[in-house]
């Protein structure tokens, strides 16, 4: 287990734009490659060979547990779904795993968040990286996989605490293969359906390597770039991550542009929680769960 603020430097090869990373070529004690340079003290958060049933930086939902497991070389922990009634209407079947990097409570909300929702210590500008393979769909329509960012914990007394954004990655289908999304007050949801870059969808029995990159680009105020990037082959023989990160999609928030029925409010702020999320599925395994806070890219 790893818990700790700042990496040693990363070298940035290039500048991640709008449509690729440079990868900077540094990886981490598990073989993960990092696509961005750490923030010097910044937080940081990895499972490594830790379990997550045990340790309060990380948690479940449901009073859920992981089992561990092992295929070959390659160690991970599968987490059932809980079949429940989803607020915003309709039954379904999910699992969630939760990542607390800065180690705080949350305080703030989107209407009152002060640049975190929690305190400085909170992962602002983030790389999330989880390697993860779904069993079984159960409720196709809503069945993907989700990186949340900067989650809340909204009550039935406080729904604006939910205060999250994410990037999905799904079969297809109406909601269409990924989907950048916002919830600010519980349980509206707003879903931007993106191009998917790759010829690719979520299939039951495949791993893959799923990495958020979610930052604000020094000098380009009331705009949060967010990107996610798949591995489609994401382990070698040995077990060990290959790295072959791709650009799957991305979407630019910004101040003022709505995003569907309800919001047009920049979610621009540190996150106390991090969240690997999925639904529609029997159970989902997953494997070096990370998140890190990065020095974002000039554009």
């Amino acid at each position: 287990m790893r818990h700790h603020r700042g990496f040693a430097a990363l070298l940035l090869t290039g500048v991640l734009g709008v449509s690729c990373a440079a990868h900077s070529g540094a990886v981490d004690a598990d073989g993960v490659q990092a696509l961005l340079p750490a923030q010097p003290g910044g937080s940081a958060l990895a499972l490594g060979s830790g379990n997550p049933n045990t340790d309060k930086r990380f948690g479940f939902d449901y009073k859920a547990a992981a089992t561990a497991a092992q295929e070959g070389e390659l160690r991970y922990w599968s987490l059932p779904a809980t079949p429940l009634t989803y607020s915003s209407g309709g039954n379904g079947y999910t699992a969630r795993l939760h990542l607390f990097a800065s180690g705080g409570q949350q305080q703030f909300t989107w209407k009152t968040q002060r640049g975190y929702l929690s305190s400085p210590h909170d992962v602002r500008n983030q790389e999330f990286t989880v390697y993860v393979r779904v069993h079984e769909p159960l409720t196709p329509l809503n069945a993907q996989v989700t990186l949340k960012i900067r989650g809340g914990r909204h009550s039935e007394k406080d729904g604006d605490a939910a205060s999250s954004t994410m990037m999905t990655f799904g079969p297809g289908g109406p909601s269409g293969i990924t989907r950048f999304a916002k919830e600010l007050t519980h349980p509206l949801y707003d879903y931007v359906v993106l191009r998917p870059l790759l010829n690719v969808a979520l299939q039951p029995g495949h791993w893959y390597g799923l990495k958020l990159i979610s930052y604000s680009r020094p000098g380009v105020p009331g705009e949060v770039l967010n990107q996610l990037y798949i591995d489609t082959a994401p382990f070698d023989a040995a077990g060990r991550p290959a790295n072959g990160w791709q650009l799957l999609s991305e979407y630019t928030d910004v101040q003022g542009k709505r995003t569907g029925r309800h919001y047009d409010t920049l979610a621009d702020w540190g996150g106390w929680q991090t969240t690997l999320r999925m639904d529609g599925y029997r159970s989902i395994d997953f494997a070096l769960p990370s998140v890190r806070e990065i020095v974002p890219p000039a554009p």
